[in-house]
């Protein structure tokens, strides 16, 4: 995940990105070759902004929501750490909060109706979950996932399920499909992304729905042959049994390589101020890391997005906002089931955010050591 999904090459529409090293060279000659002082690069700029963490003392509210509120209190902890005296906090019921982090789905607080910008903060990915005695291990088609989800399919034992599980003697158990009343933007795009591949809208008609996670992980610990789509975050906190996807005879895997291959289809779209990622499945796909293999893409993905709603002459709220754009702080975002933003994609939300920002101090004389 690279920091890049880690390490693997961009493709898509923001073709600019140049290795550092070959950026360093041509700034360097520039030094030599100029009496005036070049404009430094963004990403050699960026990557001088990671090595001092900037602070600033005044008061930010962060509104999430209680979905959200482990990952945003983890990424306050560690700019904590650089800078005991900030002073942010998380109000999911704030009414004038100087950040909102939603991914704009009716799960999550609306973005601020006036914001100075908004870019991509992180992002999830969703899948079918279930538990049943003797399912461990299953696969799933796209039509059975359908049938799973539309309610056409009432049972574990069904033809279509026993289609992708020729190995398994699938055990008679009625399915109860469970779902929460209201579905987060990575669910939508994996439900999208089924009906894509079938080629018929998929309506969801789930056996029963409950109002949040904390009611359905409760029907998840006590009902034999339940089933729901869910985002990784949940997933991952929880240790549900997750479907991995049999496509044309191909496997598509809930782990992190179909992540990265997901990641490396992602193009970014600069408008109005804004610094957004956005999933381009007609994109090739980059290879897993130090192979000639390409994993397949698991395209049930979303970003959240946080928008910078008002700030204060220090400029506090950009502040902790760039910090949350550094390499350690989206590298911790995989341990609460989020997964960070490609390193171009980064690079270019840092880069927005920190535009009022103090310049990085170093020597450009350093730029040469590199």
């Amino acid at each position: 995940m690279s920091y890049l999904y880690s390490g693997k090459s961009f493709i898509g529409d923001d073709r600019y990105m140049i290795k550092k090293s070959v950026l360093v060279s041509l700034v360097s000659l520039a030094f030599i070759s100029t009496a005036c002082t070049p404009p430094i690069p963004p990403d050699v700029l960026a990557s001088y902004a990671e090595q001092e963490v900037q602070c600033a003392n005044g008061e930010v509210v962060v509104k999430g929501s209680e979905n959200t509120t482990n990952v945003l209190q983890a990424g306050i902890d560690l700019y904590l750490v650089s800078c005991p005296e900030a002073l942010v906090t998380i109000d999911n019921q704030a009414s004038e909060p100087n950040i909102v982090v939603t991914d704009n789905s009716a799960a999550e607080p609306e973005m601020c109706n006036a914001f100075e910008f908004k870019t991509s903060l992180m992002n999830q990915f969703s899948t079918l979950v279930y538990y049943g005695e003797g399912l461990d291990g299953i696969v799933l088609s796209p039509k059975a996932v359908a049938g799973l989800i539309n309610g056409e399919i009432t049972n574990w034992n069904d033809p279509l399920i026993a289609e992708s599980n020729p190995e398994f003697e699938l055990p008679n158990i009625p399915v109860t499909f469970v779902e929460v009343e209201k579905l987060h933007t990575s669910d939508q795009a994996f439900i999208d992304w089924i009906s894509t591949i079938t080629g018929s809208p998929i309506e969801i008609k789930p056996t029963k729905i409950v109002p949040d996670f904390q009611t359905l992980l409760q029907d998840f610990g006590s009902l034999n042959g339940v089933v729901s789509v869910l985002p990784s975050n949940v997933i991952y906190d929880n240790a549900l049994t997750y479907a991995n996807l049999k496509i044309n005879d191909l496997d598509f895997l809930f782990d992190f390589s179909s992540f990265a291959s997901a990641a490396s289809q992602v193009f970014i779209k600069e408008e109005d101020g804004n610094v957004l990622g956005f999933l381009d499945p007609e994109v090739q796909p980059a290879t897993d890391i130090g192979t000639s293999e390409t994993s397949n893409s698991w395209h049930g993905i979303s970003y959240f997005e946080f928008g910078l709603c008002k700030d204060d002459e220090s400029n506090s709220a950009r502040t902790f906002m760039r910090f949350l754009s550094r390499l350690d702080a989206q590298g911790q975002l995989e341990t609460y089931g989020y997964f960070p933003l490609t390193e171009p994609l980064r690079v270019k939300v840092a880069g927005k955010i920190g535009e009022k920002l103090p310049t990085p101090s170093f020597n450009p004389e350093d730029l040469t050591q590199n």
